[in-house]
């Protein structure tokens, strides 16, 4: 039988699910820095979510740094790369660490963009 706190505690919740979801897993992509000569490895790699399979296929890489770009490395604008269902792709980019915020952007036709960050 229901009482009158299951009821206000039901109500409490429900909106928190709507923001919060319901425990759903999507697929998603990451991006770490590694120092190279002459530039950086950036691995790009992507995991599959619940029900969902991973991001791959031909995709497109764009990095752009947070804040004042003066004295930073120039972006990279969609930058065309093969992104494999099982396992990570290395991109080579001309840089020099910065100690700078990247935003990361990576967009495959099997999927809506990907958003992420990485420090370098």
């Amino acid at each position: 039988m229901l009482t009158k706190l299951s009821i206000i505690m039901a109500a409490a919740a429900a909106p928190a699910a709507l923001f919060l979801g319901a425990g759903s897993a999507h697929a998603d992509v990451g991006a770490r820095a590694v120092p190279a000569p002459g530039g950086v490895d950036v691995y790009v790699d992507s995991w599959e979510g619940v029900n969902e399979p991973n991001i791959s296929g031909w995709c497109t890489f764009t990095s752009r740094v947070r804040g004042n770009p003066w004295g930073k490395p120039l972006p990279a604008s969609d930058v065309p790369f093969y992104l494999p269902e099982n396992g990570p792709t290395r991109l080579w980019l001309p840089s020099y660490p910065t100690g700078s915020t990247w935003d990361i952007t990576v967009t495959c036709p099997n999927a809506g963009p990907q958003h992420t960050t990485l420090v370098w």
